[in-house]
């Protein structure tokens, strides 16, 4: 499944044949195409193949019909009434065809009225035009009635299993779009835009982030689909999935959505006791906040209870963090923070460079493939760019194979020590860095060294500069 929506969260999820499951509605959205042949139901077809717009979280689901395909995009946006998924189908085959659009699920009632399909008595979908057949069923099947080509006009059906179904057939002309709304708020309204212009706008949002280039296309891919994912998944109800947004929104240089996230998980933390996992992950957001961005964490009054509930999941990083925030804000908590990572790990917190790259080729695989985890993807890309500790950073701690003896280019890096930006070139078998580091607020440049994991031997304590490092290629 791959999920749909905003800057406010997933609103919808799409699975492998294209449809389209509102969160919490217990209605989905299913469509089939009347082709020369036959009628195909996508839901059963073999012939379907999906993926995303630009690593965006915006979908496009292509099923082979004669003579071509016919493609189903989705996205989610805000209408002038609120927020909708908008459905974009077109015909790439040279001939019309019949486009179905379905409604089922656990609703009672089922109903088509002039151009629209209702559940339980309310607009659900908006063909945008009237259709040609109708066909309803009690049964939740609708497929077979579709299939008998119904005629047009308004129909009802009602069931007390909650099995009731509804579909609309219109004819899709070659190379004409159609556009079907499904509102999620309030009655259809448009001024939602195509998939393609949201999928832009999803574009925009990604671009104000730190940006990379590498020689691994599909590591590219990852970083962008990784970005957006975070974004969506910072409006998100499950805590681990905010948790984890947040702390990649914060490192990419996107503060304001990390603050969205940590929000939602500020109220999930007060209202209930999290799951050892997600109480790890809130600390090191909370603590994020303050080492990333100067603003101030929050973990003066949640600290004590999140480091409760995270039980054996606190590891040295988080602890380290921790306690270095609470320092600013808290200092006699600190303490406490300080005595718990000396009793429990006395080595100096900091990610073995070893196991920083271990699982990144699967993770980045998995991450752009549709219905993988996108921020599964990014994060360890950016543990591969940078590796931080209370005094020093550590440009490429870990480099991938595919990286080896190709330009790296990073941008913007939000780092504890402040934003880093660095390059690095090939002389032959030498490697040439170029970086600058922009202290953070209230930081002196001095007091962090900077170190690069192409050559364990080099060090610098300025800001910026440029080194033409030892052709050795072991970690840092």
């Amino acid at each position: 499944m791959e999920l749909l929506g905003d800057l406010d969260g997933p609103v919808a999820a799409v699975d492998r044949q294209g449809t389209v499951a509102p969160v919490g509605a217990g209605w989905s959205v299913g469509w089939a195409v009347g082709a020369e042949d036959r009628w195909h139901v996508a839901a059963v077809e073999a012939a379907v193949r999906s993926g995303l717009i630009a690593d965006m979280p915006v979908t496009s689901t292509q099923m082979r019909v004669p003579g071509g395909d016919v493609t189903l995009r989705a996205a989610a946006g805000r209408t002038t009434r609120g927020r909708a998924v908008m459905l974009e189908f077109v015909n790439d085959t040279p001939v019309a065809v019949s486009l179905a659009v379905a409604v089922a699920g656990s609703i009672k009632s089922a109903a088509v009225s002039g151009s629209r399909l209702l559940a339980e008595g309310r607009a659900v979908v908006d063909m945008g035009r009237a259709p040609g057949g109708t066909a309803v069923v009690d049964n939740g099947d609708v497929w077979p009635a579709v299939l008998a080509e119904p005629d047009p006009g308004n129909r009802e059906a009602r069931s007390r299993a909650g099995l009731a179904a509804a579909a609309a057939i219109v004819p899709l002309a070659p190379r004409v779009p159609l556009r079907v709304m499904l509102p999620l708020e309030g009655e259809p309204a448009g001024g939602a835009g195509s998939p393609e212009e949201i999928a832009t706008g999803w574009r925009a949002v990604v671009e104000r982030a730190a940006s990379l280039d590498l020689p691994d296309e599909t590591a590219v891919r990852a970083w962008r689909r990784g970005i957006a994912a975070s974004v969506l998944s910072a409006g998100c109800t499950e805590p681990l999935a905010v948790a984890r947004a947040a702390a990649v929104l914060d490192r990419v240089g996107l503060p304001d959505e990390a603050d969205r996230a940590r929000d939602a998980l500020v109220d999930a933390a007060v209202r209930s006791r999290l799951p050892p996992p997600a109480a790890a992950a809130a600390l090191r957001a909370l603590a994020s906040r303050r080492l990333r961005t100067g603003r101030v964490s929050g973990l003066a009054e949640l600290a004590g209870p999140l480091a409760e509930a995270a039980g054996d999941h606190l590891d040295p990083l988080t602890l380290e963090q921790v306690a270095a925030v609470l320092e600013i804000e808290a200092p006699a908590a600190a303490r406490d923070a300080r005595h718990l990572l000396a009793e429990t790990h006395p080595a100096h917190p900091m990610r073995d460079a070893a196991a920083i790259g271990d699982g990144l080729a699967a993770a980045v695989r998995n991450s752009v493939a549709f219905g993988g985890d996108g921020v599964a993807g990014v994060e360890p890309l950016l543990d591969c760019l940078v590796g931080e500790s209370p005094d020093r950073l550590v440009i490429l701690p870990a480099q991938p194979e595919a990286w080896k003896g190709a330009p790296v280019d990073a941008r913007a890096l939000a780092t504890r020590h402040g934003v880093l930006s660095f390059s690095v070139r090939w002389h032959g078998a030498r490697p040439a860095l170029l970086w600058e580091l922009q202290p953070a607020r209230g930081k002196d440049s001095s007091q962090t060294t900077v170190r690069c994991g192409l050559d364990q031997s080099w060090q610098s304590e300025v800001p910026a500069g440029e080194a033409l490092l030892r052709p050795e290629t072991t970690g840092a």
